[in-house]
């Protein structure tokens, strides 16, 4: 014969207390409004920068990285909000004047001082309209990003006509 140990169930030995339900507190009772950190931010980086004006009448430059949309930086077609036309022939001037004034096979944060104040210099009498903007800052990011994506461009072809010649 099979010899089964009996078991009672605990709970006919356990007594378990009679415990109150959890009450909300008066501050959770209260009206309150919960900020959802996202939206808030994307509204806020949408606004057009018009409106952002600093007490000296100048635009001040934007927090957060540039072209990092999702990492708490910006785009800077949406904030500068000038319309396609407008930021389309702005971008492709100062690409221009970036060939003229910058050495092309360094990035901004390399550029020679004199090279930067004769880029923002050209700049501001080509579009006046970046008078507006403390320090230029608009032309600075057109700029860091034409450099950047030429200068890795640029060694991205490097690197493959190397692996074009070793592999022949």
């Amino acid at each position: 014969m099979d010899y089964q140990p009996y078991f009672p169930p605990i709970t006919l030995r356990k007594v378990f207390r009679k415990e109150r339900s959890p009450s909300p507190s008066s501050s959770e009772i209260t009206a309150c409004k919960v900020f959802d950190f996202e939206s808030e931010h994307l509204i806020q980086s949408q606004l057009p920068v018009e409106k952002m004006e600093c007490g000296n009448n100048l635009i001040p430059p934007l927090r957060g990285s540039l072209s990092k949309p999702n990492s708490s930086g910006y785009a800077l077609r949406e904030v500068l909000a000038w319309g396609d036309d407008m930021y389309d022939s702005v971008q492709k001037g100062l690409h221009l004047v970036c060939k003229k004034k910058m050495d092309m096979n360094s990035p901004y944060h390399l550029q020679w001082p004199e090279s930067l104040s004769a880029f923002f210099e050209a700049a501001q009498e080509q579009f006046p309209i970046l008078t507006r903007y403390q320090d230029s800052w608009p032309a600075r990011d057109f700029a860091k990003m034409y450099l950047k994506n030429k200068v890795g461009s640029d060694k991205a072809k490097v690197k493959t006509r190397n692996r074009m010649t070793d592999n022949n």
